[in-house]
């Protein structure tokens, strides 16, 4: 399935990418029109208890309008570690009372930024551990995965892995973000294989700056090689940017990964 991140589809206030949209419910319908088969929702870096998945009856609106709209309930980001640390106590509550709020959604995957306060490396790794292990154990409860989002190398995910005894934390790939990267971004897929269970689909210049599909630098045609290579089945949500006329180009952009999909099935 190919989705499209929440706010995407409405503009939104000058040099705001991440924005959640005013008007949340009209999504559903532009994103029926365009022919997306789900929204992934997020939580802001900032607590907002206007947001639709702290309060049951607009979850139950969010559920309501996927199903009138003939979408599916899929995946969930929760960029507020991203200003606020993980491996605080405050947050790691913070992020069960989101699970069980999400288990009322309908939610299959979580997806934790790992970047900004929230960053994770080969130095700090070891004092996310315990708080990981706290967040999956309650999502394996719930039937949720755990995917993490970062720029971290396959050697410093895989011995995160190994300290934390769950079978439910796996990987996302965002392009966007690993194509700049001094590691080569087709060669850790390769690496991390199985282990990629989800991917944001977006492109960078060498500014690092968020572009149009195509004009950065992503290697589309070899990252749809290699996904073919390690035999990926998992969904894709793009993350581009909206330019002019958000509901055109979120058209062009499905049509653009759709082609590239062709190839991964063929």
């Amino acid at each position: 399935m190919i989705g499209i991140i929440q706010g995407r589809l409405t503009k939104a206030p000058k040099n705001r990418l991440q924005n959640f949209p005013k008007d949340w419910k009209k999504e559903f319908l532009l994103a029926n029109q365009c022919g997306y088969k789900y929204i992934e929702f997020f939580s802001e870096r900032k607590f907002s208890n206007k947001n639709p998945i702290w309060s049951n009856k607009n979850i139950q609106i969010y559920k309501n309008l996927a199903k009138i709209n003939g979408l599916k309930i899929y995946s969930f980001v929760d960029d507020y570690i991203i200003s606020n640390s993980i491996y605080q106590a405050k947050n790691v509550k913070y992020i069960k009372k989101l699970i069980n709020n999400l288990k009322k959604l309908g939610i299959k995957k979580l997806i934790l930024p790992m970047c900004g306060k929230s960053d994770i490396n080969e130095k700090n790794f070891i004092k996310f551990v315990k708080p990981l292990q706290k967040i999956c154990n309650l999502s394996y409860k719930n039937k949720i995965q755990v995917l993490l989002e970062g720029n971290f190398e396959p050697k410093l995910y895989f011995n995160l892995k190994k300290k934390i005894k769950c079978n439910n934390l796996y990987l996302v790939i965002d392009t966007g973000n690993r194509v700049n990267l001094k590691r080569n971004m087709y060669d850790d897929i390769q690496l991390f294989k199985k282990h990629i269970k989800h991917i944001h689909i977006k492109d960078k210049n060498d500014l690092k700056k968020n572009v149009k599909l195509k004009d950065g630098n992503v290697d589309f045609n070899l990252l749809f090689k290699t996904l073919k290579k390690i035999r990926y089945k998992g969904n894709f949500t793009i993350e581009s940017t909206r330019d002019n006329n958000p509901v055109l180009t979120a058209k062009k952009n499905l049509n653009f990964i759709k082609k590239k999909l062709t190839s991964l099935q063929g």
